[in-house]
């Protein structure tokens, strides 16, 4: 691996408070791109909350020179044949990089081997760049809501 290279991983502990971080930066960014005047549930989660996510979930981060540059929670329970993708960031810098990318593969992988049926997600419909970014990956809009203050779209893509 080159100094370059990006590397996905599972998070463990002691990423969690450069996870927070990074998640809360993303996600101010994320706010503000997608015009959300508030702050979101991913701004708010403590550490405490974060560490109970990496001991029930699957969390992977993308690590490149030594920091964390990019997460993704995966919420999955035995028995069901559907996942959740949440908690998707990249560091505003490394935006359309690639890392968002390798993130989201890795997550399908992972998700795939798991035999789960299907992924869904929340994202902001006035999100442009985020709803092309799965659309292009096979998701469908099945549902829209707007009880959180704006345009929020759930999303579905079958895997198997």
């Amino acid at each position: 691996m080159t100094p370059q290279a990006t590397h996905i991983r599972p998070a463990t502990d002691a990423d969690a408070p450069a996870l927070l971080e990074l998640i809360r930066i993303a996600m101010a960014v994320y706010a503000h791109r997608s015009g959300i005047g508030t702050l979101l549930d991913a701004q708010l989660e403590t550490l405490d909350d974060l560490l109970e996510h990496l001991h029930a979930d699957h969390v992977l981060v993308a690590e490149k020179e030594g920091g964390l540059v990019g997460t993704v929670r995966l919420v999955h329970r035995p028995g069901n044949d559907t996942a959740y993708f949440s908690r998707f960031a990249v560091l505003p810098s490394l935006h359309l990089n690639g890392v968002g990318s390798m993130l989201y593969q890795a997550a399908e992988d992972h998700l795939r081997e798991c035999g789960v049926r299907f992924i869904r997600l929340h994202t902001a419909l006035t999100n442009p760049l985020l709803v092309s970014f799965y659309r292009s990956r096979g998701f469908r809009l099945i549902e829209t809501k707007t009880a959180r203050g704006y345009p929020r779209g759930l999303f579905q893509k079958q895997i198997h």
